[in-house]
């Protein structure tokens, strides 16, 4: 996975938007994200345009993920006897 940066390059924030462009989501994808899994990396600051990550550990959060593509398929119940 390798070690953060030593200090904060300013290139290395990113808003939402940044992020939702470089893994080609849309910007509720990447909040979607921040809500429903608690390793996703924590915003460095929020500002009054919203959060803003360090755009190294989220590139390294989701590249250390499985993911499948499409949506998940729904889980259904067994039909009953």
């Amino acid at each position: 996975m390798g070690s953060p940066p030593a200090y904060w390059d300013l290139s290395d924030l990113a808003a939402t938007g940044d992020l939702a462009s470089e893994f080609e989501v849309n910007n509720a994808t990447i909040s979607n994200w921040a809500a429903r899994y608690p390793d996703f990396p924590r915003p460095l600051a929020t500002l009054s345009t919203g959060p803003v990550w360090s755009r190294w550990m989220v590139r390294q959060w989701h590249d250390s993920r499985d993911w499948q593509p499409g949506r998940p398929r729904k889980q259904t119940l067994p039909e009953p006897d």
